[in-house]
C-alpha cells in the first residue's frame, strides 16, 4: 500500500471523494479507529499484564513457535502476492501482456493470496497472545478466575483481531468480487 501511494504522488485517491464531506470524514476515521483497536487487542491484553507477573511464563512456548510461525508464514505470503501483483501491473503497463486477470504465481492457486497472508499474520499475533492469556499466569495477570467463562474471555480477546480482518476482507473489501 506505501508503495501504490508513493506512486500516486503521496495521497490514497480512495479517500478522495470522502476529504469534503466531514460527516463522511469523521465516520471513516471511526472505521478506522474501530479496525485498530480490534486489531491491537491481543497485543493490548498481553501488554497490560503486569511484567513481574510475565516473568513467570516459559521464555517460549511451542505456542509462540505456533504462532510465530503463522506470522512469517503470512506476512511472506502477502508479501509475495503483492511483488507477484505489482510486477505483473507494471508488465501489463509495459504492454508487455494483455492479460485481464493474474493467473501466476500465488495468484494461479487463489483469487486473492494476499488476503489469506493477512489473515494468517493476524491468526499468528492472536495464537501467540493466546497462548499467554489462556495460561494460569496470564488470567491471573489480567485478573480473571481462571475459569471457562475466563479463559472463553482469554480465547474471545485474542480471536477477535484476525476474526475482524477476515469479515473485512472478506465481506466488506470493495476488492472481494
Amino acid at each position: 500500500m506505501f508503495s501504490r501511494i508513493t506512486a500516486d504522488e503521496g495521497k490514497d485517491s480512495r479517500f478522495d471523494s470522502i476529504r469534503g464531506s466531514p460527516p463522511k470524514f469523521f465516520g471513516a476515521f471511526v472505521a478506522q479507529a474501530i479496525w485498530v483497536s480490534t486489531c491491537l487487542l491481543p497485543v493490548l491484553a498481553v501488554n497490560s499484564t503486569p511484567a513481574t507477573t510475565l516473568s513467570a511464563l516459559p521464555f517460549i512456548t511451542v505456542i509462540d513457535v505456533l504462532g510465530v510461525l503463522l506470522y512469517v508464514g503470512g506476512i511472506s505470503f502477502e508479501a509475495t502476492a503483492d511483488k507477484q501483483k505489482s510486477d505483473w501491473v507494471a508488465e501489463k503497463k509495459a504492454k508487455k501482456h494483455d492479460e485481464d486477470f493474474l493467473t501466476r504465481g500465488l495468484w494461479s492457486k487463489s483469487r486473492h493470496p494476499n488476503y489469506f497472508g493477512e489473515s494468517t499474520l493476524w491468526t499468528g499475533i492472536a495464537t501467540m497472545s493466546a497462548g499467554v492469556l489462556l495460561s494460569g499466569v496470564g488470567q491471573a495477570g489480567m485478573g480473571f478466575s481462571g475459569s471457562a467463562v475466563s479463559r472463553a474471555g482469554a480465547l474471545a480477546m485474542a480471536g477477535a483481531s484476525p476474526a475482524f480482518v477476515t469479515l473485512l476482507l472478506l465481506y466488506v473489501s470493495p476488492f472481494r468480487q
